[in-house]
C-alpha cells in the first residue's frame, strides 16, 4: 500500500493565539479547511482554498469579518446597478463612497442620481456620493448610479478598516 500524506488539524504546533479572536478564526478555518484533502496545487486551486479559508474564519468570527464582494454591471439607460456582499450574511454597516479612481477620496463630481435598495441608507454624508449604509439580513447592498455624459468612478467601501474598491463604474 503507497505511504499517503495528510497534513490535518494539529493545534499542539504553530503560532495558535486563543487570546485573539481574529488570529484564532483564521487558524482554525485553516486546520477545518485541510479536511478537504487532497488540494490540487495549481496556483487556481491555493486561492479558492483561501478564500474558503477565509469563509470559514469569518463565519467563526463574524464581528472581525472584513471581506467585501462589489459587482458592478454595464452601463443600462444612463444607469449603473452595483452590488456588495459581504460574508457571512449579517447586518453589517459599510461606508461607501463614490471614488475617481483607485486609493481616492469622495469625489466631488456627483453623478445625477444614486438610489439604494437590499439595504438602508443610515446617513448620506456628502449628497449623492458618500453613504452609511446598513446592509439587510443576508449582508447585500445595492445600488443604482444614474449620470448623463461620460464619466468614471468607482466604489469605495470600507468594513472594519479596510477599503475595498469596485471594478470602474463607466458611462459613455
Amino acid at each position: 500500500m503507497p505511504a499517503s500524506e495528510f497534513f490535518g488539524p494539529d493545534f499542539g504546533r504553530g503560532p495558535f493565539t486563543g487570546h485573539r479572536l481574529d488570529t484564532a478564526a483564521v487558524q482554525i478555518a485553516a486546520a477545518l479547511a485541510q479536511l478537504r484533502a487532497p488540494l490540487l496545487r495549481s496556483d487556481d486551486e491555493i486561492r479558492t482554498h483561501a478564500d474558503f479559508i477565509r469563509e470559514i474564519a469569518d463565519r467563526l468570527a463574524p464581528e472581525f469579518a472584513s471581506q467585501v464582494f462589489l459587482d458592478v454591471a454595464d452601463e443600462d439607460g444612463n444607469a449603473i446597478d452595483s452590488v456588495f456582499r459581504v460574508h457571512p450574511g449579517a447586518y453589517t454597516l459599510l461606508h461607501c463612497w463614490l471614488a475617481d479612481d483607485l486609493g481616492k477620496a469622495p469625489s466631488s463630481a456627483t453623478p445625477d442620481d444614486v438610489e439604494w435598495s437590499d439595504g438602508v441608507v443610515v446617513h448620506e454624508l456628502t449628497a449623492r456620493s458618500e453613504f452609511i449604509v446598513l446592509t439587510d439580513v443576508a449582508g447585500v447592498i445595492s445600488a443604482r448610479v444614474s449620470y448623463t455624459g461620460a464619466r468614471s468612478w468607482r466604489w469605495a467601501v470600507t468594513r472594519t478598516a479596510r477599503v475595498y474598491y469596485s471594478a470602474a463604474l463607466t458611462f459613455t
